[in-house]
């Protein structure tokens, strides 16, 4: 090995406030968007104050601030024209997620969560105009795993006018209004021009695409959000926004980083931020957290010491927490398609037997506190979400399980040889060995309730 290949081993992954390419993020842009006049800048800067996505303000933003008051953005997240997404503090935007802004305008408040593999697009057709397309996502807004919005489009409000609001798994805002405190359902979509109004929920599946349907439950698509519903996105959020300042605080209270430029030294715990913490396969995080022991990271076999921490930079997928794999680290890497997300630092634990192949956008979680375990050669379609029950709960999906494309999982299981069809929902159920799930079926504790409508 020669003297310049083991000096860049030894050499520290930082960032560091100065010009340079953004680590794993594309981000594509040269500076502050020409289509924007200075007033209308300021306001997106300052109505309510917020952050655009560039170096130095990531992974954290604002750059600097203490861990409890800034925003946490994960390094595998896709920013577009980051200039012109503007974010607030005190969020969390999630593994692999996607802002992109070319054309467009995002811009998302404080305490909301943007989780894993989300997608949000301000001007998906790239539309020229003196209107400028803008995805606005409020204060306290919840946007779910593989969900996707299309601007332009409102999510939620801000300040005194925000108000708890949900985006489930798989839903699709596409160029709507989802007023504060309003709920769209996993694998609901909503369609251009319609507002959901404030206290409604949209059914799981349901294809909203007129004002009636919006806001008449006689219509059976939606429905009054109840106290239940309020008191689980209150515990979700909650939790991910106690992540976000764990992983932040792995990220830049690295003291051996040394101090960091433009910081005042009167602030403590901040240091140049250190990217080894959180990439690839890695540990969770502590304090705040209190789901796992911290420090826990996947585990992998190894040939005399059985299971073994895997701290694994250059890992493909997004591994965190007390996940569990029965394959080595290099197969697991070599069966999971891109922008994978399997984190295990909320429910415990994520075990997996063994992956045959996983597509692209597939999302691992047990969010609600209980655990998920995996047998032989899971299988699962692009965009597949699986997800873990409430607390003390266990979901098991058996051997040679097959998830079908844009599919969600969620508290139920799966015995031996069963295949889920792409787009289908299960919610809280439990299916014998074998079991074919029909394409966009939604089955709520066991009965099938519908089929998918979008």
């Amino acid at each position: 090995m020669s003297k310049r290949s083991r000096d860049e081993k030894r050499r520290p992954t930082a960032m560091r406030p100065f010009a340079e390419g953004l680590e794993t993020r594309r981000l594509l842009t040269s500076g502050w968007p020409s289509y924007l006049s200075a007033a209308e800048l300021r306001s997106l800067l300052n109505e309510p104050v917020g952050y655009p996505v560039v170096r130095p303000n990531t992974p954290v933003l604002p750059y600097g601030l203490a861990a409890k008051d800034a925003t946490y953005i994960d390094p595998s997240v896709g920013v577009t024209n980051g200039y012109a997404v503007i974010v607030g503090t005190q969020s969390f935007i999630g593994p692999f997620a996607k802002l992109n802004a070319s054309d467009g305008v995002v811009k998302i408040g404080g305490g909301s969560a943007i989780l894993d593999n989300a997608s949000i697009t301000a001007n998906p057709t790239h539309a020229k105009g003196a209107d400028v397309p803008e995805v606005r996502i409020g204060d306290a807004v919840q946007v779910g795993y593989g969900a996707t919005i299309l601007g332009p489009a409102v999510v939620g409000g801000y300040g005194a006018a925000s108000s708890p609001t949900s985006i489930g798994a798989g839903a699709v805002i596409d160029g709507a209004t989802i007023e504060p405190g309003a709920f769209v359902s996993t694998l609901a979509r909503v369609g251009p021009g319609v507002t959901v109004p404030a206290g409604m929920k949209v059914l799981a599946g349901a294809n909203v695409v007129t004002q009636a349907e919006a806001a008449d439950p006689a219509l059976g698509k939606v429905t009054p959000v109840t106290a239940d519903d309020l008191a689980e996105l209150g515990r979700t959020i909650t939790a991910n926004l106690q992540l976000g300042v764990g992983y932040i605080t792995l990220y830049q209270g690295q003291a051996a980083t040394g101090t960091s430029p433009g910081v005042a030294t009167t602030r403590t715990g901040v240091f140049n931020g250190n990217l080894s913490t959180v990439l690839g396969s890695n540990v969770q995080p502590g304090p705040p957290t209190t789901f796992l022991p911290p420090g826990t990271a996947p585990r992998y076999p190894t040939p005399r010491r059985g299971l073994a921490q895997g701290v694994l930079t250059g890992f493909p997928a997004r591994a965190t927490g007390n996940a569990s794999f029965l394959q080595r680290a290099h197969t697991v890497a070599a069966s999971v398609g891109r922008r994978n997300a399997i984190r295990a630092d909320q429910g415990q634990p994520i075990a997996v037997g063994s992956i045959a192949r996983t597509g692209y956008g597939v999302t691992l979680n047990a969010p609600y506190g209980g655990s998920l375990a995996i047998g032989q050669r899971l299988s699962a379609g692009d965009g597949a979400v699986i997800l873990g029950g409430g607390p003390g709960s266990r979901s098991v999906l058996g051997d040679d399980v097959t998830i079908g494309a844009g599919a969600v999982v969620r508290g139920s299981s799966l015995g031996a040889g069963s295949t889920v069809g792409p787009m289908a929902y299960l919610l809280n159920s439990s299916f014998p060995a074998g079991t074919q799930i029909p394409a966009g079926a939604i089955y709520v504790d066991g009965v099938l309730v519908g089929f998918v409508s979008r």
